[in-house]
C-alpha cells in the first residue's frame, strides 16, 4: 500500500459489519452511508467486481471462491485497499463481511 494510502486510512472512523447471511448488513450499512456519511464497502460485492476483472487479481479469485476456500487476506486487503482509497473524503468506512478470521483482523491491524 503506498504511504499516502496509510495516513488516508488511519484518520477515518473503521467499522467492521458482520452477522449472518439475511441479516440485515446490507441495510444498516445503506442507512449508516445515507446518515453519517461514511463509505459502505461491501467484500462480497468488491471480489464479485474483482472477479470479472482480468486482473491477476480477479484471475485468482473464482477458483478459490468455487474450491469453497477463503480468499487469501493479501488479496482481500488489496481490494480493500483500492476501495477505501478510492473514497478520500469519506468520515469513515463501513466494512461489510470482513474479517471472518482472528488472523484476518490482526493481518488487517498491520496491514493499516
Amino acid at each position: 500500500m503506498p504511504p499516502q494510502g496509510q495516513s488516508i486510512l488511519k484518520s477515518p472512523l473503521i467499522i467492521f459489519v458482520m452477522g449472518g447471511p439475511g441479516c440485515g448488513k446490507g441495510t444498516q450499512c445503506k442507512n449508516m452511508t445515507t446518515k453519517y456519511g461514511l463509505c459502505h464497502v461491501g467484500l462480497g460485492q468488491l471480489l464479485w467486481h474483482e472477479a470479472q476483472c482480468s486482473s491477476w487479481r480477479g484471475q485468482k479469485i473464482p477458483d478459490i471462491m468455487l474450491q469453497g476456500l477463503l480468499v487469501p487476506t493479501g488479496i482481500i486487503l488489496d481490494v480493500i485497499s483500492d476501495n477505501t482509497l478510492s473514497c478520500p473524503e469519506s468520515r469513515g468506512f463501513l466494512i461489510d463481511d470482513f474479517p471472518r478470521e482472528l488472523k484476518q483482523a490482526k493481518e488487517f491491524v498491520s496491514a493499516f
